[in-house]
Formats: C-alpha cells, structure tokens, sequence
C-alpha cells in the first residue's frame, strides 16, 4: 500500500502507503455508481494547444513531490512509486482484473503445501548498464529486505520466510527460504501458507546487486543511490530536480519491447495549477480530483480525455491511541458520529465518492456492507461522550480531569480537500465540546511526523492498497513500531488473530468470512476515522494513445506501449 494525499483524490492517498462518499447529487449523479468505469472523451481531439504539439518525443504526467525514495524497497508514496516503477521490473504483475502475471519471471510453480515458489526468470533481461539479470539479483533484492538495518516498509514481503528471523537477528549468514537453484531459477520457501504471496510479495522491484551491493548491516549504500536509481526496466532515470520535475529517456535495451516515447518528464504539479497546465498542453497527464467543476474545466479544454475509475483505497482522519484521549472507543466513536462527513464528501465530490466505514475498497472481493454506517448523529456523539467522562462546560467544551478536550491536527498544505475539511471538522467538533487545532505543513514533512517519530496527535491522509485485500501492511500491531503504516497504534489481538489467520486461507470464500469478521472488529474499534472512497480520474491528452487506466492498472503498467500521435477530429 502507498500513502498519498486524501485530496489528490482529493489530490492528492498518497500510501505507498506509495498516500487518497454520497447521496445524489442534482450535479453529480453520474459519479454515484463506484462500480463503473468510464471515458468522458474529448469534443475536439485537434484542439490540442502549440506548445503540446512541438513536444514530439517528450510525454510529460504530472504528479505531486515526491519524497525522493526513489528505490524499489524503500519507496512508500505513490509518487516515489511512479518513478520506480519506470526504472525498475518485478518477478511478478497484474493483469487489468489484478490476477498475478509474470514479468521478470517467465513461469512459476507453487509446492502442493503452498509454502514454496519456485521463480524461471526471463534469460534476455539486462539492466541498463548492460549487466544480464540473474537470480542472484533477485536473491540481492530480497535479502537487503531481510537486513537488520532494514528500516523501509516491506518487511512485510520476507518476514514469513524461512530463515528470515535469524537473519534479521544477525544470527545468519544467509536466509534459508530463498535458494539460488542456478543463474534463472530461484526459490522462496515460507515457515506457513501466505495465500496473496504471489501478488502481494513479489512485485518488488529487481535491484542489480553489482550497483546496489552493500555489506550485511550497511544498508545506508542503498539510501545513498536513492536519487541514482537503476533497474532493468523500461526507461533510464536521468535526474531528479527537487520540488520540479523527474526526468527519464528510454532504456533502448528493454527487455520487454523499447519504449516508443523517447523521453518521459514527472513534473511536479499542485491543485492550483494542474487544470490550467493541462489546458495551455504545458502537461498531457494528471490526476485531478473527480469534481464536477473540475470535469466542466477540462471539457472546455475541449481536446482533453477524462478516464474515471473506482478508486482501489480510502481517505481517513487517524488518531494516535497512545494518546489518554483516543485510548477509549467511544472517543473514537463519538467524534465519527459528531463529523458530518456525508455533508463534506457531498460538497466536495458531488457524487463521484461515498462515505467509507471500513478500510477496504469497494473493488475488493472481501468488501461487505454489513457494518455500522455511523451517520451523522451529534446527539449519540455527546452520549458517547459523557459515557467517556467527557464533561461540558458552560464555556461549551469538554473537560476531564481537569483537562480540555482540545486536538492538534496535523494536515497538509496545498490540498482543496483539506481546505474545505478543515472549517467542517473544526465547525462539528466544536457543537459537541471538542476544539480542533489544525497545523498545515509539507506532505513529506508531514509523513516524517507521522510515521517515522509518530509525533502528533491526528492526521489525514489516503491509502491506495495492493490489490489484495490483506490489511495487516497497515493494521497489524507490528506495524506500530517506529517506520510501520500502524502509526496511530491500533493494537487488537483478535484482529491480528483474524489477520493472520485469513493470510493460511487459500480458500477465498474462506477468506471473505474471515475478513468479513475483521471489518466488523475494525468497524466497532475505529482505529481510524474513515472518509472517503472515491472515483480516481486522470484527464490525459488526446495526443496521448495506449494509457486505459483502471483500479488495478496504472500508467507505468502501460508507459513502453504508449504512443503520442497526431490528433484526428472526429
């Protein structure tokens, strides 16, 4: 999972992890029905702007600033992602309905107990310094992710691995689960069954292990290339100019077919400017938030295509639960009941997002709506309040212990959701006895406080999740520590009972029960206040052929066949 802004969507979830509601709308109805994809297609393909046109080898895709993490294993915003997944191949993809497919591996074979993969790579693949691709690359790659001085957040991937416990610990030499068989096979033996393994664990970049190599516990080598990335997949990184733009040309060794788009730029582009920058054809590609306003601009455009999608993540506000105030549920509970998050998703999207009350996309096989709604109800908020210990003053907030009731939320600048959120959360808190203080700061700054010091009392943010539904990346109690998604820490032993229970069941009928179980437990505990889901929409030029996104497909599965061509009219 990637983080992102919840506002790209909004703006921008951006997740990685890489970080994103509704009644009808008399404006929107037409984004109501979260199943459905569709095209809003240009009026008038050949209006395509000067400035476009003159660009005849250069695609340029907006996307917000990164982190600058550029490195497959490391890598945790959605933006961070786009860039490696430009450079870098993994063993494995996903087709358009996310089934696992192969990529650096040809074939695989799974053992009759479900614990062992055995991956046959393609022989013709070299990274673009020339080296050939080996198993000895792959083995490299997931290795550095065993290390003890591994702080990145994909533990997740290994940490069911034979061998993986004493090699954390320093206690191994090697990990015993992944086996080099010879220069294109290689193994990876789990310790129990992990049923999404094949599409959650091995999608990871392949790192050349003569570039990147680094002793065991020195894997600061690593960090020190994160703005020098180099991988075997379609385009060649050139460099990366803070707060700017990324720049790539095709690797004209791809393994996989050359990229017939020379050169590649990810510029750097804000809610403020994105519309008007794919308008004068300064940007062919962008994700805008699923407005109509948004949807009217850029139908003037006239030359603009608008693909709308559902979303495969959710918007959230969390609270840190190692904070006295949140520990109880009926906080947590009481201030879901107290936001009218219906009224803010409505005004925001108007139709093109629901409310979400669980942390699982309405794409997923394992979503249910069998849960409570929490609708907006601020006299059940100031019940569960007072139940709480929670008492209002005649000042109109509410005390204990002699305490205020009073939250400092961090949040990001830059973000039109964030900017219509604020005064709502501020408005409906204050009716039942809490006072909310925002503080704006930069996204990456932001993900610093949270995640790696766990500094801060409430944030927002989105996820954009794998396409596996397991949510233990995010919510199992390990994930707590300093670095892990769980920041807010959220710590239930049945849930991960639950968790890990799901992840030994091949079975998938088995498996939605289970989860089924684990969302009423996460819909009851409310580990996180949840928003939104909504439509994703990329507006792309009609210069622009061969990039058809949708929930499970992204435009760095489709960058070395996209085509810019000459615009037709209808």
């Amino acid at each position: 999972m990637k983080r992102k802004v919840a506002g790209f969507l909004s703006l921008a979830m951006s997740m990685t992890l890489l970080f994103s509601a509704c009644g009808k709308s008399s404006s929107g109805g037409a984004g109501k029905d979260l199943k459905a994809s569709e095209v809003l297609a240009a009026t008038n393909p050949e209006k395509v702007p000067p400035t476009a046109r003159g660009r005849k080898d250069t695609l340029i895709i907006g996307f917000a600033a990164p982190e600058g993490k550029f490195n497959p294993i490391y890598s945790s915003t959605v933006d961070d992602s786009y860039v490696t997944e430009m450079v870098f191949d993994g063993l494995m993809s996903n087709d358009v309905q996310g089934n696992p497919i192969g990529k650096v591996a040809k074939k695989w074979e799974i053992s009759k107990d479900s614990k062992t993969y055995t991956f046959h790579l393609n022989k013709d693949i070299k990274f673009s310094n020339g080296e050939k691709l080996t198993a000895r690359d792959v083995e490299f790659t997931f290795t550095s992710i065993c290390d003890p001085k591994y702080d990145g957040s994909r533990s997740d991937s290994v940490d069911k691995l034979v061998g993986y416990k004493e090699y954390h610990k320093g206690e191994a030499k090697t990990v015993e689960g992944i086996k080099v068989i010879d220069d294109y096979t290689i193994s990876f033996t789990e310790t129990e069954v992990k049923a999404p393994a094949l599409s959650s664990d091995f999608g990871t970049g392949i790192m050349c292990k003569s570039y990147y190599n680094f002793e065991k516990g020195d894997i600061k080598k690593i960090k020190d290339l994160f703005l020098k990335p180099m991988g075997c997949g379609p385009y060649i990184f050139k460099n990366y100019k803070a707060g700017q733009e990324a720049n790539f040309e095709k690797n004209p060794s791809y393994w996989d077919g050359v990229a017939k788009i020379n050169k590649v730029i990810l510029k750097v582009t804000t809610a403020q400017t994105n519309i008007q920058g794919l308008s004068a054809g300064e940007v062919d590609m962008d994700r805008i938030p699923a407005a109509p306003e948004n949807i009217q601009m850029l139908q003037s455009a006239a030359f603009v295509n608008m693909q709308l999608y559902p979303e495969n993540g959710y918007g959230f506000i969390s609270l840190n639960l190692k904070n006295e105030k949140f520990k109880d549920k009926k906080v947590r509970q009481a201030l879901t009941y107290g936001l009218n998050r219906k009224g803010f998703i409505d005004a925001r999207y108007k139709g093109y997002a629901d409310v979400c009350n669980v942390p699982m996309s309405k794409v997923s096989w394992a979503y249910t709506q069998d849960i409570n709604k929490y609708e907006y109800n601020p006299e059940k908020a100031n019940q569960l309040l007072e139940a709480a210990g929670w008492i209002k003053k005649d000042n109109g907030f509410r005390y204990k212990d002699g305490k205020k009731f009073e939250i400092h939320w961090m949040t990001f600048q830059g973000s039109k959701y964030v900017e219509m959120l604020i005064p709502i959360v501020k408005d409906n808190w204050k009716a039942i006895g809490i006072d909310v203080i925002p503080e704006l700061m930069e996204f990456n700054t932001l993900s610093t406080k949270v995640f790696d010091e766990q500094k801060f009392e409430m944030y927002n943010m989105s996820w954009t999740l794998n396409i596996d539904p397991d949510p233990s990346g995010i919510f199992a109690s390990k994930q707590a520590e300093l670095g892990g998604y769980n920041a807010g820490s959220w710590k239930n032993e049945e849930s991960d009972k639950l968790m890990n229970e799901a992840l030994k069941t091949t079975d998938l009928k088995e498996r939605k029960k289970i989860y089924g179980e684990w969302l009423k437990i996460v819909n009851e505990e409310l580990p996180y206040i949840f928003m939104d889901q909504s439509k994703e929409m990329w507006a792309v030029s009609s210069r622009v052929k061969g990039i058809d996104l949708s929930p499970y497909i992204r435009f760095t599965h489709q960058i070395a066949k996209a085509e810019l061509i000459e615009p037709k009219a209808k």
